[in-house]
């Protein structure tokens, strides 16, 4: 099947809009990844941490405090972006996987 713009519009939006957990990912972990054009210096690196409450913390390594994205049943603002944070997660966890690094 050929995936058109208007299907893949669809399923982000799908997505985007309903609550959902993805099996695999764990609670209380740190996902990192560093960012391409670090230049020898390892800096850059994006962490995301999701919570037992399903939400989901944002940090860099050049921030000093999380950002929190609240889940759907815990007052959460932008449901969009913490749905969008945990596919982040996901992508992190897969790249981590097949590329890891130090």
């Amino acid at each position: 099947m050929q995936l058109t713009n208007s299907r893949l519009n669809k399923d982000a939006l799908r997505v985007l809009n309903n609550p959902f957990w993805i099996s695999g990912l764990l609670t209380n972990v740190s996902y990192e990844r560093i960012q391409d054009d670090h230049d020898g210096t390892k800096e850059g690196r994006l962490i995301l941490q999701i919570g037992a409450d399903g939400d989901v913390w944002f940090n860099t390594d050049k921030h000093h405090t999380p950002m929190r994205f609240r889940s759907f049943g815990g007052g959460g603002q932008s449901r969009r972006v913490r749905n969008a944070l945990m596919i982040l997660a996901l992508a992190i966890k897969l790249d981590n996987e097949e590329r890891p690094q130090e």
